[in-house]
This record gives C-alpha cells, structure tokens and sequence, in this order.
C-alpha cells in the first residue's frame, strides 16, 4: 500500500491537510470557549444556530472507521455492510423522536443531568455513567488513531513512520479539542461536512457513471469482483450462516441503533443546542446529512467491490481501511481523487476524535472527578473538563500506538456493544418510566458493560481464530461476535429488575409529588 500517491499528488495532500489544520487551530481560538473556563462546555450567548448543531452531530456520528471500514466491508461482503448503515440510520431516527429534545430539557452539561432530574441519579450514578462513558470514548478514539495513522504512513510511502504519525496527529487532534470547546470544535465538525460530502457524492457519481448510470451493472460486477458471486447480494458474508449469522445480523442491527442513539458526542451536542426545539431542528439536519452520506458511501463500496475488489482480496482484510484511496486511484489516474478522498480521511478523523476527546473530558471531569470529590476545590467544569481532555487524548495516543496491530473491528465492537448496551437502556428508562431508579441505572451500566466485554472475550474476535487477538489460545464458547442481540435485551432487563427490586422504590412511590416521579415528556 505504499503506492497509492504519487509524490505530487502526495504533496498536495500533505499541504492541504496542514493548511486545514492551521485553519481549524484558528477557527478554535477566534470561536472557541473565552478566558472563562466554563465557555468550554458552555457557551450560552453564542451557541451554534440549529442546523450547525444538526451538521456537527452528523459529523460526529461519521467517525474515520465509517468512511474506512465500513466501506471496506460493503465492498468484500456487500449485503451485511449495508445492514450496518440502516442499523445506524434507525439510531438517528430514534434519538430524533425519542431522545433529543426531553434530553435539552433537563441536561445542563451532560446526560446525568438528566438522570438527576427525573429522579435516577445521584453521586454513585453520575459516576458509573461517567466511567462507562469513558469505556465507549477511549476505544473509539484508539480506533480512530489508529486508522488514520495507518493511512498517513501509507500516503507518506513509510510505513515505518505509522507510530510517530499516530503521535503527531494525536497532540494535533487533543489540543482542538482543549482550545476549542463546544462552539470551537462544531465549526471544525461543520468544515468537515462541507468537504467531506461532496468529495463522497462525487466519487459515487462517479462510480455510477463509469457503469453508465446502470445500478444493475454495477451490482453484477461488484458480486462478480467481490469474488462471491450472488452471495454478495444475501446476507452472511460477514456475520455468517445459520443460528450464529442470524443471531450477528440481528445483533448488527439492533445494537448499532441502540448505539447510534446514545453516542457521547452526539448526546453532548444535543444538550448544548439552544433550546428543546433547537435540538429536534438539529437532528432533522442530521438525519438528512447521513442519508445523504451514508447512500454515497454505499455507492462508493459497491463501486470499491466492481473495480478494486480483486485487489482487496488478494492484500486481506487489513487492506479494507485504504478501500476507498484504491477506488479513487482506479476512478482517477491522474491522482487528484486520490488526494480528495485521503483528505477526506484526515479531515474525518480529526472532526471526529476532537469531540469525542472533548465529550470525554467533560465527563471526566463534570461527572467522575466532580461527582467522587476528587476534583481540586473551586476549580471550574470547563477548566477541570480541559485538563481530564488533555489527559485522555494523551492515553489515547499512548493506547493506539500499543494496539495498532490489533483487530481493529474488535475494538470497534467493543465501545458499540458497551454503548448500546448500558448507555442507550439508562437513557429511555431514564425519560420514559417513572418508576426507573437509581439502583436500576447501576445495575444497567455496570452489568450491561460487564456483559458485553465477556461476550467479546469468549468469542472468536479475542481467541481461537488466526484473527484473533490471541490466535495461540482459545477460550471461546461461541460463534457470535456481534453479541447486541443478547447485551442490549440484557441491559434493559438489569435495569428493570434493579428498580422494582430497589426497596427504596416503595418509599418513593409512596409519595407522590413533582419531585420523587416526574412523567414522561411529551415529544
């Protein structure tokens, strides 16, 4: 993969890049939080305007590994990697009905905010849902680190340069985040938009007009360069055959939803919206962003599959996150889709890894340092949520460099399977149920996490298969490696079963008023 620029076309992506990133460091300092500690977090008198929320909260449901990944699984295993994007579409749809707009309503900072209000939190709950916030935001964050390290070597021509790249890009990506906040870093998410949509449409429209605009074409040379005939077009090429491939696609679905739904960065850009409406107004942009990208990247990996997908098999599985670099080198010779496509890539990990560090530094230091008392004294939350920023983007640079040889789709398992699992069940309860506790909220964030990670840890991603973490062991007891059609039911049944065990429950119960049972919003 170290072919895939030429040195002018390398040069002109290694300087458009720069200048973004010098533009966006501006962009973060002009627009970004004030001399005052709490703007990072807050920024009441200048918040972004509706559909600059909605643009940056579909920004940050498109991570590198979506742009990457995914489009290198529609293009090797065709029907599954398109379940991956209607299971994320669901998600968008229902945070639009069911989430964003009675979160704003009473989230102040973060999501247990909310939990405090509707009678479910408290100082043990605020920090179980900070920490399990923490668990989906680092594993994301190393995924990211490590995408775009691998693919900044690959352009470079040294891969032996992946880690200081993964180093550099890093302290880059951390100090937008600390300097930036909320308002900062949604005009970096809105930059990104605006060039990454286009770059994708056109490369789609392309790929259609080199079958003549026919998607019958299209579909019978993708199932012919995928190497898997009309197996492309089933499901089972990616999550396998029988109970187990059910059981996965199912999982897909579900659990990617319930993901999509309860994504840190995307909760906190609702909450900071300007008003209850202003957040339902935000995610009727962002649902028309992602259909939008999501048809041109399903486009762009069928694509992949018709005229690169003899190369994509024969290089393996590692090859899938240059998947769309090699599209483009097959659209356009000249080089110049090439570098397009590859800044769309830095542009993409960059937007995504500053709010994420930033959604998890703020639940570091609002929600875990604040709740627990270990917080300095007078120290302000957007001052404790910069440094906690600081800190967690380092170890994420730190992580990626040790994981970067790892299986990468086990990681991103992970923080969807403990997201949709822990997070999204406390969310809905928390809105929706008046009888939800805080021994409930508990109950659901830390046996929904542990659940998950021993689903993943007895299965074949971790043991047991040569892609495996640890293919010389094996302490697998099943198949499944998409566990969302257990974990998710599981953390909803936890959560329920830890409130109407709670014998506090009764004493509330017994009296009513505003304050101990609110009802539901109506959205």
């Amino acid at each position: 993969m170290t072919t895939l620029l030429d040195p002018s076309s390398r040069s002109l992506v290694l300087a458009v890049f720069s200048v973004f990133v010098v533009i966006c460091l501006m962009l973060c300092v002009v627009t970004g939080a004030d001399e005052d500690d709490r703007a990072l977090v807050r920024s009441d008198s200048r918040r972004l305007r509706s559909w600059q929320q909605g643009v940056a909260m579909g920004g940050d449901t498109t991570t590198v590994a979506t742009v990457t990944v995914l489009v290198g699984m529609v293009a090797t295993s065709g029907f599954d990697g398109l379940g991956v994007m209607l299971g994320s579409l669901i998600g968008v749809m229902l945070l639009l009905v069911l989430i964003v707009e009675p979160l704003r309503g009473h989230a102040s900072l973060t999501a247990a905010d909310m939990l405090d209000a509707r009678g479910s939190g408290g100082p043990a709950v605020r920090v179980s849902w900070g920490v399990v916030t923490l668990l989906v935001c680092f594993p994301l964050l190393v995924v990211q680190l490590v995408v775009v390290g691998n693919v900044a070597a690959a352009l470079i021509g040294q891969p032996g340069v992946r880690t200081g790249c993964i180093v550099v890009i890093g302290c880059v990506m951390t100090a937008l985040a600390v300097s930036g906040g909320i308002r900062g870093t949604g005009v970096v998410m809105i930059a990104k938009s605006v060039i990454t949509l286009p770059v994708l449409v056109v490369a789609a429209v392309l790929v259609l007009h080199r079958f003549g605009g026919d998607p019958g074409r299209l579909l019978d040379a993708a199932a012919h360069g995928s190497r898997t005939g009309g197996a492309y077009l089933r499901p089972g090429g990616y999550t396998g055959e029988g109970w187990v491939g059910a059981v996965n696609r199912i999982g897909q679905t579900f659990g990617m939803s319930m993901a999509t739904l309860a994504m840190p960065a995307v909760l906190m850009r609702a909450i900071s919206a300007k008003s209850p409406r202003g957040a339902r107004s935000g995610g009727r942009w962002m649902l028309g962003e992602l259909t939008l990208l999501y048809g041109a990247l399903a486009v762009v990996g069928v694509g992949a599959a018709a005229l690169v997908g003899e190369a994509l098999h024969e290089a393996g599985p590692a090859a899938q996150v240059f998947t769309p670099l090699l599209l483009g080198r097959a659209l356009d010779s000249g080089g110049v889709l090439v570098a397009a496509l590859a800044c769309v890539l830095f542009l993409t990990a960059l937007a995504a890894v500053v709010d994420v560090t930033l959604a998890a530094g703020i639940a570091l230091g609002r929600d875990v340092l604040g709740a627990s008392g270990k917080r300095p004294a007078g120290t302000a939350d957007g001052a404790a949520a910069r440094w906690s920023a600081a800190l967690t983007g380092a170890l994420s640079a730190v992580v990626a460099v040790v994981a970067a040889d790892w299986n990468l789709v086990v990681v991103s398992t992970l923080w969807l399977a403990v997201c949709g699992a822990a997070l999204a069940p406390v969310l809905l309860y928390a809105l929706y149920w008046p009888g939800f506790t805080a021994r409930g909220a508990l109950w659901c964030l830390w046996g929904a996490t542990a659940l998950s990670i021993v689903a993943l840890a007895l299965s074949p991603y971790v043991s047991g298969a040569p892609g495996s973490i640890l293919p010389e062991y094996d302490f697998r007891i099943w198949d499944v490696t998409i566990p969302g059609l257990v974990t998710v039911p599981a953390g909803f049944l936890l959560g329920w079963l830890g409130s109407v065990t709670d014998p506090r429950r009764a004493a509330v119960d017994g009296v009513p008023g505003p304050e101990h049972r609110r009802e539901p919003d109506t959205v």
